[in-house]
């Protein structure tokens, strides 16, 4: 009986530790060594884990408008460098700076140093 318990508590962690793993990436495998920088509306906030996202308006050349993932650090991290979820909220106007989606996804992330609230 002893041995039946600890196998099914084995298999459920296994089980649960697997899907947790396979929920966080690689930054390599979503970005790009290339710096861009955009501006637009933020849409909506995503404060919470694994990372926070901002999601903003931005209009292209043509002037055509795209809504952008705007990725930051782990939740910890933005709490522990003083960001709340009020840092920065839907219609604020911002330009931020990052490293790029990768296969030209619309998708940056955020350098905390390198945001500024307009």
């Amino acid at each position: 009986m002893k041995m039946l318990f600890w196998l099914l508590a084995f298999s459920c962690f296994s089980a649960l530790g697997g899907s947790l793993a396979r929920g966080h990436h690689a930054y390599a495998a979503n970005y790009v060594d290339e710096l861009g920088t955009i501006e637009g509306v933020v849409v909506e906030v995503f404060w919470g884990n694994p990372h926070v996202h901002y999601y903003l308006e931005v209009a292209r050349g043509d002037g055509v408008m795209e809504i952008w993932d705007v990725e930051s650090a782990n939740l910890g991290v933005m709490a522990r460098s003083g960001w709340t979820i009020e840092t920065i909220e839907v219609g604020d106007r911002i330009q931020v700076s990052g490293d790029l989606g990768r296969e030209g996804r619309r998708k940056l992330s955020l350098d905390r140093d390198s945001l500024e609230i307009l």
